[in-house]
């Protein structure tokens, strides 16, 4: 039997395994510099490939941009929110990116499953609080946080590697060693992820059964600025079919 002669017995089986899924997750977060694009990217890749391919990240800056308007860019930010399984909010920073908020908080109007990442070991002062970031985005339903302390882990596993190389350490051997614990990082980061999102999915929707598509159905209107025409009827019918079927409505 030939390679391609398998390959159909493979995927029915796969069907049967799975199914629902894979999820598609919208990346909420920063995309402004070089660093959040790169690792944007990197988070993506190693979501997908640790989970084998279970949560696929679309990422709103490799969008193919049809128009240089400000009100088409929200609209198609907005639009990965609603065609999303699971939101993925970064909420990185002492003061939160405020698109990223806005995208949060379109989510959570839905209630959609959320998880929110933040890799940032700085905190809040002067609130009373020992929170990492503002009280309003925190203690929502269908929501699982993983926090990291990205800078005390990496310091941590790069320990580790100089224990490794011994004494006399060469440049390039360093940077070897640096670029395999930032690849650990990442790699723990969607891990963290991955058991986040596993966690979100088997929680149920705030809402009773009644509103959850009436809610979808509702927001094609409240964004105004041409929304309702980029999020046809038709478009709406099947992403709430799919959400359904994968258990994310």
């Amino acid at each position: 039997m030939s390679k391609d002669d398998a390959a159909p017995a493979l995927d029915a089986t796969r069907r049967v395994a799975d199914p629902v899924g894979p999820y598609t997750i919208y990346a909420a977060g920063g995309l402004f510099n070089q660093h959040e694009l790169a690792t944007n990217v990197w988070i993506k890749e190693a979501v997908w490939r640790l989970s084998n391919g279970k949560f696929q990240l679309d990422l709103p800056q490799s969008n193919d941009l049809k128009k240089l308007d400000a009100a088409y860019f929200r609209n198609a930010d907005l639009l990965g929110v609603v065609r999303a399984d699971i939101v993925m909010a970064r909420f990185d920073g002492l003061d939160l990116d405020s698109g990223t908020v806005v995208e949060f908080t379109m989510a959570k109007s839905l209630g959609k499953p959320t998880v929110i990442l933040r890799c940032d070991f700085r905190h809040l002062s002067g609130t009373g609080f020992e929170d990492p970031y503002n009280l309003m985005v925190r203690s929502w339903p269908r929501t699982v946080d993983v926090h990291v302390e990205a800078l005390l882990d990496y310091a941590g596993l790069l320990a580790e590697e100089r224990k490794a190389l011994g004494e006399d350490v060469t440049f390039e051997a360093l940077m070897t060693a640096e670029v395999s614990t930032a690849q650990k990082g990442l790699d723990d980061i969607a891990k963290k992820l991955i058991e986040g999102m596993e966690a979100v999915i088997k929680m149920k929707s705030p809402y009773p059964p009644e509103y959850q598509e009436m809610l979808y159905r509702a927001l094609r209107y409240s964004p105004g600025s041409g929304f309702d025409q980029m999020l046809t009827e038709h478009e709406l019918d099947e992403i709430i079919q799919r959400l359904r079927k994968n258990g994310t409505l």
